[in-house]
């Protein structure tokens, strides 16, 4: 009479695995959730630099102020590029909208705002594709930063990317790393940031 070999694992090699990928997941669910952060954060700066790389070639191209300028009450909310016709500054009914970005979800742990309040509400393009300042000349660190609350109330394990302006009217992406030394990007985060 042949047996066969019994084919399977034994409730104890099944245990050793199960253990050894809980502490993988264990190790490894943080680093996931702060490369998430991270990546969720670039794709937003990238599209906000894009809106504003069309801003400006619309400034350039029809020889007309343009402006990138916010739609609610906060960045997050959405906003606008468009020809400012009459130069007001401000969006009205005889101005031409080019592109509109409708907000993030209410889900979302994307904040947009500015430091500056020259920019706190909109960017203005020159038509030579210079960005105007209101009251200075734009300065090294004006921008607008792009923040990603990692989902919990610790302002310190924010992730940020830098808008930073140029005259020209360039833009540069940095990412911040936060201190305590330096306030909340986005007034909407406070408190700032309790730890080193």
């Amino acid at each position: 009479m042949h047996t066969h070999p019994a084919h399977g694992f034994t409730l104890i090699e099944l245990m050793i695995v199960l253990a050894i990928a809980a502490i993988l997941i264990a190790v490894g669910a943080p680093a996931l959730g702060e490369f998430m952060a991270d990546q969720r954060v670039r794709t937003t700066a990238s599209d906000i630099v894009g809106d504003i790389a069309f801003a400006r070639a619309k400034a350039i191209e029809s020889s007309r102020r343009v402006n990138l300028e916010k739609t609610g009450a906060l960045w997050r909310e959405g906003w606008r590029v468009y020809i400012d016709l009459d130069n007001d500054g401000t969006f009205t009914a005889g101005d031409t909208e080019l592109k509109r970005f409708d907000g993030f979800s209410p889900t979302s742990r994307a904040y947009v705002c500015s430091v500056s309040a020259d920019f706190a509400t909109r960017l203005i393009f020159r038509p030579d594709g210079r960005i105007v300042r209101d009251t200075l000349p734009v300065l090294p660190a004006d921008g607008i930063y792009v923040v990603d609350t990692m989902g919990d109330a610790n302002n310190c394990n924010n992730k940020i990317r830098g808008l930073l302006f140029g005259a020209s009217g360039r833009v540069t992406t940095n990412a911040i790393r936060r201190t305590s030394a330096i306030a909340p990007p986005c007034v909407e985060l406070a408190p700032p940031c309790t730890s080193n």
